[in-house]
């Protein structure tokens, strides 16, 4: 039988919160990451006078719709 001794414990409970803790934060960096992606993709699809109404010439949304999805 196993018995775990508190300290033991109180070491696995610590361990199990860090990893959710990265598991939260490795998903929430893929949920933007797409989010990103999704984006940039609909930028590229703008023409001259949407991306006037929002500020942007056509290079700039170029470059920005050219970056990788990974790239802020």
């Amino acid at each position: 039988m196993l018995v775990l001794h508190l300290p033991e414990l109180a070491v696995r409970r610590r361990r199990s919160a860090a990893l959710l803790k990265a598991m939260r934060h490795v998903g929430a960096w893929c949920w933007l990451c797409i989010q990103r992606a999704e984006q940039r993709k609909r930028l590229a699809e703008l023409d001259e006078r949407m991306l006037k109404d929002v500020g942007l010439t056509p290079r700039q949304a170029a470059e920005e719709s050219a970056k990788p999805w990974w790239r802020g």
